[in-house]
């Protein structure tokens, strides 16, 4: 075994113990329910194998994305707790403040891979993507640097629909859950626009099976956070 592989291993397993302190701050702060950021993590893995061989991923590559999907609304850490709990509809400026949990997640993350010293790392790169990117639009109306579909990591891209389809299918406060079929409709809807990547949908929604599957494992009732 190589000094080279022997580092690597040391470094990834440095990256995952300080992404593992940033997951628990989430957790402390319930921003997401361990059942959510666990099923995100596994429709994420999903999508990014069966687009491996299009995109270039490495199963190097499409484990990081599994153990960085759950970090990617990590900044909402930030956010105040009168927005980030108000039970109600956010005003103009409420709704600002709250996606400014892009660049908080973003400065967080860059703070850790420049204390690691990993700047450049395949790692660091695909979790800085995940979170930085995980709200930009396909059509430049994403948030916060407007990006277009060429220009969005495509490790993003899989969150985003990991993230919209597991959120219209969870009911929450203000919503019930959306039938699996409106769920199918509202994200090819949204790829028709150009929002999502069609790719990264046609992906999920051909492993319904699988989809499901993760549904039932990860019901909202199990707060388990940890991804295995």
């Amino acid at each position: 075994m190589s000094q080279l592989y022997l580092l690597r291993i040391s470094v990834v397993r440095t990256l995952l113990g300080a992404v593992g302190i940033v997951k628990g701050m989430a957790k402390i702060r319930d921003v997401e329910t361990g059942a959510h950021l666990e099923r995100m993590a596994h429709y994420s893995a999903l999508v990014a194998r069966a687009l491996a061989a299009r995109f270039e991923l490495s199963d190097e590559a499409i484990e990081y994305i599994r153990l960085f999907a759950p970090l990617h609304d990590i900044g909402k850490v930030g956010i105040p707790d009168e927005i980030m709990l108000k039970p109600g509809a956010l005003t103009n400026e409420e709704r600002r403040i709250m996606q400014t949990h892009v660049q908080i997640g973003e400065g967080l993350i860059v703070q850790i891979v420049k204390d690691l010293g990993l700047a450049g790392d395949l790692a660091a790169r695909i979790m800085l993507n995940i979170v930085a990117a995980h709200h930009e639009r396909g059509d430049g109306s994403g948030y916060p640097r407007g990006l277009v579909l060429a220009e969005i990591p495509v490790e993003a891209r899989i969150i985003a629909v990991a993230d919209v389809y597991d959120a219209l299918m969870t009911a929450r406060p203000y919503k019930p859950a959306w039938t699996l079929e409106a769920a199918e409709f509202e994200l090819r809807r949204l790829a028709s626009l150009q929002q999502l990547d069609a790719d990264c949908v046609e992906a999920l929604l051909s492993q319904r099976e699988e989809r499901l599957a993760i549904a039932d494992q990860f019901a909202e009732s199990d707060e388990s956070f940890t991804i295995s």
